[in-house]
C-alpha cells in the first residue's frame, strides 16, 4: 500500500528522533532548508520530492521502501524488537542495527538475483542423550555433536565466521558503542536467522561471540521466533541460556580433547609457552585455555589464579588476523576492507555486490544503496579495494 503524505512525514519524523539525528543535519543532507524538512514530517509538503526520501533513507539508515510503502513493516516491527531488547540502547547501536538489518535483507535479494541457494539451517537441539543434562553440559555436549557433525574433530576452525554462514545464518560484523554487548542473533522477517557480532571486540573475542550466538541458533530459535531477538551480553551467566551458550562456545573452539595433542608443562616457563602455543593454535584467547587445562586437572585452582591476576602471557593484537580479509591484498586494500568489515560489510556481500554488478542484475545507483554509500563514494570504494568489475 502507498502511504500518505502525512504517513511519510510521520515515519521519517519518528526513525530521524528515535537516532537523535537533528533536523538540521537531516535538511543539510537534502540540500534545503530545516523548515522544509519540518513540512515533510508534517506532511504538509505537496508534493514530496523523491530525493528527499532517498536522502532520508541513507541518512536514517533505513531502507528507501519503509518510506513509501507498507512493505517492509514488518521488518520495522522486527527492528523494534532488538532496540527493546538491547539494554542500554545508544543512538549509535541503534543505526548499527538498522544498517545490520538492512545489509542482511539485502544480502537475501541479492542471493534471490543470483539465484543463489543458501544452506538450510543446522538440526535443532537438545538431541536425544543431551537433553536431561545441566544448560553448563547441554552446551559443552552440543559443541562436541555439532563438531562431530561437521567433522571438525578437534582440529582448531581457521574461520568461525564462515561455519555459521555455511549452516545458513548470515552473519555480520559492526562496531557497537554498548562494550558489554557481544552479540545478537534475529529472526528476521525477510531474511531469515541473522547473528550480529560487535566489532569492537577483540578479534579472538569475537570468534567467542559468534560461537555463543550460533549455540542460540541451534537451542534457542523458537524463542528467537517468538521475540524476535536475542540479545547477548558480556561475562552474563545469569540465564541458564547464556550459560549454555558460554559452555557451547569453550568447547566448539576449543574442545577438552585438543589438549592430549600436547606435552605437559615440566615448570612455569613450559606452562606460559604451552598456553601461549595453543592460544595460537585454536585462535583463543590465553585465559579460556588456561581454565580448559584446570579442568582437564593439568594445572591446580592456584595456579589459575595466579594466571588470571598477573596474565603472564597474552596474544598480541598484531598477532591475530581476520579470517574475513584475504592476505594476498595489499595494506592500503586490507586497511579498506577492513572499514566496511567494521560497520556491517562482509566479503560474502561483497561478492554477491560484484557480481549482480557485473551480470547486470542492479544498477550501479542499487549497488551503492546496497553499500550505503553515495555513487560517488562506492566508486572510490571500488577501486580502492581492487575490485574485479
Amino acid at each position: 500500500m502507498v502511504l500518505t503524505h502525512s504517513e511519510i512525514g510521520r515515519r521519517i519524523h519518528t526513525v530521524r528522533e528515535e537516532l537523535g539525528i537533528p533536523i538540521e543535519a537531516l535538511a543539510k543532507a537534502c540540500g534545503t532548508a530545516p523548515s522544509a524538512i519540518t513540512s515533510l514530517e508534517a506532511g504538509t509538503l505537496d508534493p514530496v520530492p523523491g530525493d528527499y526520501i532517498l536522502i532520508a533513507s541513507r541518512v536514517l539508515r533505513t531502507d528507501f521502501r519503509y518510506f513509501v510503502s507498507d512493505a517492509l513493516d514488518d521488518v520495522e516491527k522486527n527492528t523494534h524488537q532488538v532496540f527493546r531488547a538491547l539494554a542500554r540502547p545508544q543512538p549509535s547501536d541503534l543505526i548499527a542495527i538498522r544498517r545490520f538489518m538492512t545489509f542482511c535483507m539485502g544480502e537475501q535479494e541479492l542471493e534471490a538475483l543470483l539465484g543463489v541457494q543458501g544452506p538450510p539451517l543446522p538440526p535443532l537441539y537438545p538431541r536425544p542423550g543431551i537433553a536431561a543434562r545441566s544448560h553448563r553440559d547441554q552446551g559443552r555436549g552440543a559443541a562436541t555433536m555439532e563438531r562431530d557433525r561437521l567433522l571438525l574433530g578437534n582440529q582448531p576452525i581457521p574461520n568461525v565466521f564462515e561455519v555459521l554462514r555455511r549452516q545458513g545464518v548470515r552473519l555480520l560484523r559492526h562496531r557497537m558503542t554498548d562494550a558489554e554487548l557481544s552479540g545478537v542473533t534475529v529472526s528476521h522477517p525477510k531474511a531469515g536467522v541473522c547473528v550480529l557480532v560487535n566489532y569492537e571486540d577483540d578479534l579472538y573475542r569475537q570468534f567467542f561471540s559468534a560461537a555463543h550466538e550460533y549455540c542460540h541458533v541451534l537451542f534457542d530459535r523458537e524463542e528467537i521466533a517468538t521475540n524476535g531477538c536475542i540479545a547477548s551480553y558480556r561475562y552474563t551467566n545469569r540465564e541458564l541460556a547464556e550459560m549454555r551458550a558460554n559452555a557451547f562456545a569453550g568447547e566448539f573452539l576449543l574442545p577438552s580433547g585438543a589438549l592430549s595433542k600436547y606435552p605437559r608443562a615440566r615448570d612455569i616457563s613450559e606452562l606460559e609457552s604451552l598456553i601461549a602455543t595453543i592460544a595460537r593454535d585454536y585462535r583463543v584467547n590465553t585465559e579460556p585455555v588456561a581454565i580448559r587445562m584446570k579442568g582437564q586437572g593439568w594445572i591446580t585452582d592456584r595456579t589459575l589464579a595466579s594466571f588470571q591476576k598477573t596474565r603472564p602471557v597474552v596474544i598480541p593484537r598484531r598477532e591475530k588476523t581476520d579470517p574475513d580479509i584475504p592476505r594476498d591484498l595489499s595494506d592500503r586494500q586490507m586497511a579498506r576492507l577492513e572499514t566496511v568489515i567494521q560497520h556491517g560489510i562482509s566479503a560474502y556481500y561483497l561478492e554477491l555486490l560484484r557480481r549482480a554488478l557485473t551480470e547486470d542484475k542492479i544498477t550501479s545507483g542499487r549497488f551503492a544503496e546496497l553499500l550505503d554509500m553515495t555513487v560517488e563514494e562506492s566508486q572510490e570504494f571500488i577501486s580502492s579495494v581492487g575490485m574485479a568489475l
